[in-house]
């Protein structure tokens, strides 16, 4: 393959190799980051970086490359992820990086191969510029697995005490800096009966009129409970019904009913705590109710004047929120303050026809120009 001799065309690489998260319904049997992770390493590897391939599962690694100065003053790093959502339903080729109307579509050119597309560029031209002899920064890129489904790479990384004075978790942020975003925890409920003959439905216990009253109480007391404690940043916590299963047949009275409540949560909730809340509420109207939590992804709170993060606000469009979750906040911490940015807009994130504007893609390299040289400035 011919080296990209823009950014545009380094976008265009990404986009065509896919990288499709295999959980759910991918869409696709090209699942995995393997080709996406040989991919960057070897860009990074051309540029001198010292690169490995770390396998977090079979055929899902992460690219850890550094570029580490003799004595350096300050450790910075960029953490896109190489996975993307399924394309299922899609209404244009995934992977033909096709450019019309000022756009360049495809399965991540949003998310979130175009805001890596645009840090890897910048990366390079200051690899292959004078400033690299003369920088006092240990420039780490890190390109994460698993994002899309359980943040598994950042939970590797962050397991293997990663550390950084600040790492920019690369998302489409129209170039804001996201200091803070509400976590995922996810619960599993079931309820249980007993089947029997549909033509006799009095000799069973039905699980799905037993779901019906633990919905009427998530929805009448927990919901407004939520929704009573504010974070000052990113309001209430939330809770949302997503899915519901139950029975096996018309003529069976049903002895199982399960649903799946996604509560978007803010700093301060504990995991546990929230599961027994719903259990505790649950339990007192429903019999036999089971709670079980199936996922936690923290929420993220990173501290606006820290000095690091004080100088990416400066360089990019202040501060801002956002609703969903990232590996930032898997990542960050005290030794790992971390925060999202990045060009494009969610808005494009996810949808069945995918796209970055090329002058948002443009507008995000020239971004990543500038905080390389403001960071070299400081830490001279």
């Amino acid at each position: 393959m011919a080296r990209p001799q823009n950014v545009v065309e380094l976008l265009q690489d990404l986009v065509a190799i896919p990288s499709v998260n295999p959980h759910g319904s991918p869409g696709t049997d090209q699942v995995g980051e393997q080709a996406m992770g040989e991919y960057v390493a070897d860009f990074l590897r051309q540029l001198g970086a010292d690169v490995a391939l770390e396998e977090v599962e079979p055929g899902r690694p992460n690219v850890v490359a550094s570029f580490q100065p003799e004595k350096p003053t300050a450790h910075l790093a960029f953490a896109p992820h190489l996975d993307t959502v399924s394309v299922a339903g899609m209404t244009i080729p995934p992977f033909d990086p096709a450019i019309r109307d000022g756009k360049l579509f495809g399965r991540g050119s949003t998310d979130t191969k175009g805001p890596m597309a645009a840090a890897l560029w910048a990366v390079k031209e200051w690899a292959e510029s004078p400033a690299r002899a003369r920088s006092r920064i240990h420039w780490t890129f890190l390109a994460l697995m698993g994002e899309e489904a359980g943040n598994d790479g950042a939970h590797a990384l962050a397991k293997q005490g990663f550390s950084s004075d600040l790492t920019l978790v690369l998302e489409p942020t129209n170039l804001g800096v996201v200091t803070a975003h509400k976590g995922a925890l996810w619960l599993d409920i079931t309820t249980s009966g007993l089947a029997c003959h549909g033509s006799t439905p009095d000799r069973g216990r039905n699980a799905i009129y037993a779901m019906r009253r633990v919905l009427e109480v998530i929805e009448e007391k927990i919901i407004p409970a939520l929704g009573k404690q504010a974070h000052p940043k990113l309001g209430s916590s939330t809770a949302n019904v997503g899915t519901i299963s139950g029975g096996s047949k018309i003529n069976i009275v049903p002895d199982a009913c399960r649903i799946e409540v996604d509560c978007r949560v803010v700093p301060g909730v504990v995991p546990e705590k929230l599961r027994a809340f719903f259990e505790t509420e649950l339990s007192a109207v429903v019999s036999g109710v089971e709670v079980r939590l199936q996922r936690f992804s923290p929420p993220l709170d990173t501290d606006e004047a820290l000095p690091w993060v004080a100088r990416l606000g400066h360089e990019a469009r202040g501060f801002t929120t956002a609703p969903w979750f990232s590996d930032a906040s898997v990542l960050s911490g005290v030794r790992c303050p971390s925060v999202c940015i990045g060009p494009g807009s969610i808005a494009q994130a996810h949808t069945k026809d995918e796209f970055i504007l090329l002058s948002d893609l443009e507008e995000g390299t020239d971004f990543f120009r500038r905080w390389i040289r403001a960071a070299e400035d400081a830490a001279a």
